[in-house]
């Protein structure tokens, strides 16, 4: 069973881009935990959000939600959500799910756009 603890770490890309940057696990019991540090960074238009994935062991269907609930915020802020260092498996549960049309994810480099992440759908 993965470790159930979800560090969170704020930075800005030389891109101007927010990055946070998520490591161990996503899921119902840390939901809360993202959801807050999400809420408390402010959004600009000229200042996409990137989550860098790429320390992330684990995400549920609660930790999906939380991506989506994510996007909408950006949406709001009129400026978006990247995912980059996304695994396989993550991939595949983005693709499964249908939250691949939604977000842009990519097993690139973190850095904000530009930055030569790939769609995971092209």
């Amino acid at each position: 069973m993965p470790d159930r603890a979800l560090v969170v770490t704020a930075d800005h890309s030389p891109s101007g881009a927010v990055v946070l940057r998520l490591k161990g696990v996503l899921d119902h019991l840390t939901a809360a935990r993202f959801r807050r540090t999400v809420e408390e960074i402010p959004l600009r238009a000229e200042s996409p959000l990137v989550l860098d994935m790429s320390r992330l062991s684990f995400c549920d269907s609660v930790g999906l939600t939380e991506l989506l609930l994510a996007h909408r915020r950006a949406r709001t802020a009129s400026t978006s959500v990247l995912l980059v260092g996304v695994s396989r498996e993550l991939g595949h549960l983005l693709e499964l799910t249908g939250v691949d049309r939604v977000l842009t994810a990519g097993e690139g480099p973190v850095g904000g756009p530009g930055d030569g992440s790939r769609p995971a759908r092209e």
